[in-house]
């Protein structure tokens, strides 16, 4: 048969279904052989998480805070996870919750990541023994007070004061504590990779070549001590998210009437023995992003344990 018989009879398509399915398939293999199953299913997880947070409330014609039909009504197909005790849509809120949860996160980690590892690199690499012992020691010391602690000391005392910007109530305490004591974890995991790498091969070559010190931290020192404390922020996450969720059931956290997990999660437990999935709606939405984040967290842990070796 001629080829432009073939075209005519639509053979060998580019767009057939079994053309594309067979194209596709491959290629998708591929990925997922390269990137890893675990750190594919967390990525799935965080993308269905993340996409609901984001989504939903924008399509959506209700207000998380508006009273749509009876109070305590079971999960159906209209509301996947009910209502609560005035009514509101919960699965909407805890989608709405979760862009409150998933920024808090996001901000707290990757200010924390920026500061500590440009600490950290910055007084090793300068090799100035009085301004490095200086920032370990306080350092050290921030590290020595309880986590937990220092988070609602901090947030207990300014959490009364009014929202930054577009951030509600509670918030902007809330971030200042997270990265008033997470930022020495990445100076510490950051001095220690520079103390490896300041007299590797390479970096003794940059010196000897007359190259300056910004251009040495930057170029040689920073992208691969980046990979030490970007692995710990994936797990930081997992701890941001946990420790905010935690934070209603002390009294702190973020302010009402502005929707998050641990909150609806503290105001569901009056009802939980007659309407338990006002609680089991935000504590699903929390695991699995715990759930895809520990994955991409091993995948990453796993692929740079590898690299080194």
């Amino acid at each position: 048969m001629s080829t432009t018989t073939e075209i005519l009879l639509g053979a060998n398509d580019p767009y057939d279904p079994p053309v594309v399915k067979a194209r596709l398939l491959p290629r998708i293999g591929k990925y997922i052989r390269t990137l890893g199953w675990s750190a594919t299913a967390g990525a799935l997880i965080l993308a269905g998480v993340l996409g609901s947070c984001i989504f939903v409330p924008i399509f959506s014609s209700q207000s998380p805070d508006a009273f749509v039909a009876k109070p305590l009504l079971r999960p159906s197909g209209r509301y996947l996870f009910g209502t609560d005790e005035f009514g509101r849509n919960v699965f909407l809120r805890v989608c709405d919750a979760g862009r409150i949860d998933l920024l808090i996160a996001a901000i707290g980690v990757l200010s924390a990541l920026t500061i500590g590892t440009l600490v950290g690199i910055s007084v090793t690499a300068a090799r100035r023994r009085v301004w490095e012992t200086i920032v370990m020691r306080l350092v050290d010391s921030i590290i020595a007070f309880p986590f937990v602690v220092l988070v609602l000391t901090f947030v207990v005392i300014f959490s009364e004061s009014s929202g930054l910007g577009p951030l509600p109530r509670g918030v902007p305490a809330l971030l200042g504590a997270i990265f008033l004591w997470d930022w020495t974890i990445y100076a510490r995991l950051a001095r220690s990779r520079t103390l490896e790498l300041r007299e590797a091969e390479f970096v003794v070559a940059a010196r000897l070549l007359g190259y300056s010190q910004q251009r040495i931290v930057l170029r040689h020192l920073l992208p691969n001590v980046l990979r030490t404390t970007a692995s710990y922020a994936v797990a930081d996450t997992v701890i941001i998210l946990t420790i905010t969720a935690s934070l209603p059931f002390l009294g702190a956290g973020v302010q009402p009437p502005t929707p998050e997990w641990g909150q609806m999660m503290f105001e569901g437990q009056t009802f939980l023995a007659q309407a338990p999935w006002i609680t089991l709606g935000p504590a699903l939405a929390l695991a699995l992003s715990g759930i895809g984040v520990t994955l991409l967290a091993d995948a990453i842990i796993n692929r740079s344990s590898r690299t080194q070796l």
